[in-house]
């Protein structure tokens, strides 16, 4: 499916599989991996926690918005988005006009064992547990959902089926399935 002639935007609450999800989609679709955390910090030279504790939140959103900017003019590529860059309208709107938004999606439970022993999470710093992740993941749903072209749950699934439902899922889509 290399053919795939947009960006391929990643979204969802933290610990649902976004960097992993996008490396193995990558592959599958032969195309180049993009992850906007990353990009940020390359950028800032320091790290997302060190960014949201020394510059704050507001800062970190209006780098995030530049960075996808950035992106959505370079070629084709599968972007692993921070947690948050749905909840503001004008990424959105970057990112559906330069490709398509796929949600993933996993209970609160699930994410909590997946982060509960990372400490570069800096919303979760001092509220690592089930029911704080549950209420942030209300907060974002409805920017989440209205961001989706395709949602995709990831719980209790591996790696490559989930890239095989996002393929899939892509190509009935665009009515090439």
């Amino acid at each position: 499916m290399s053919n795939f002639n947009k960006h391929i935007y990643l979204i969802g609450f933290m610990g649902t599989g976004k960097s992993q999800v996008s490396k193995e989609l990558g592959d599958v679709m032969e195309l180049k991996v993009l992850d906007t955390d990353t990009f940020i910090e390359d950028i800032s030279g320091i790290s997302i926690p060190e960014i949201f504790e020394q510059k704050g939140e507001d800062y970190f959103r209006t780098i995030e918005t530049k960075v996808l900017q950035k992106i959505a003019t370079s070629d084709s590529s599968i972007v692993s988005c921070g947690g948050g860059i749905a909840v503001k309208d004008e990424n959105v709107e970057i990112m559906k006009k330069s490709g398509k938004v796929i949600l993933l999606t996993a209970s609160a439970e699930n994410i909590y064992i997946r982060v509960k022993s990372d400490t570069q999470r800096p919303l979760l710093k001092n509220n690592m547990n089930v029911k704080y992740i549950e209420g942030l993941m209300k907060k974002r749903q409805a920017a989440y959902e209205k961001a989706a072209d395709i949602i995709v749950n990831t719980d209790d699934k591996d790696i490559l089926q989930i890239c095989q439902e996002i393929v899939l899922k892509l190509r009935i889509m665009e009515g090439t399935e």
